[in-house]
């Protein structure tokens, strides 16, 4: 058992999760797919960009100069090659970083991960 999974048992055990009551960090709805992209930062949305292109959900000829314009205009690949995570998060589909479930666009149906891809794309476009 990891150090996180002990920590998590801990609060939970003292009824604890984020500083909330269990039962209130439980009834807290979780904010939708669309939600997170929308409130993306620039090199998340470079990134989800990326997995869209990668993963054949946007297209290509539209997709590719904005996620190239969108990398130089945040940095998201630096040029000192130590990364940055909110782009490496985005390029991996994680929906949720920082949270134990880590959600994914591969958790959703296919319809629906065109359709944040369309969103990205869209936010994209408009010069996130």
């Amino acid at each position: 058992m990891g150090y996180r999974s002990v920590m998590m048992g801990a609060l939970t055990g003292f009824g604890l999760m984020g500083g909330m009551p269990v039962a209130m960090a439980q009834n807290t709805p979780a904010p939708s797919p669309q939600a997170i992209l929308a409130e993306a930062p620039g090199a998340r949305l470079a990134g989800y960009l990326n997995f869209c292109i990668g993963n054949g959900l946007a297209p290509h000829d539209e997709a590719t100069p904005l996620l190239v314009a969108l990398i130089e205009k945040t940095h998201a690949v630096p040029p000192d090659e130590k990364g940055n995570m909110d782009y490496a998060y985005g390029t991996a589909g994680v929906l949720h970083p920082g949270t134990p479930e880590r959600a994914r666009l591969t958790d959703l149906d296919i319809p629906q991960r065109h359709a944040l891809c369309a969103q990205a794309v869209q936010k994209a476009g408009m010069g996130a």
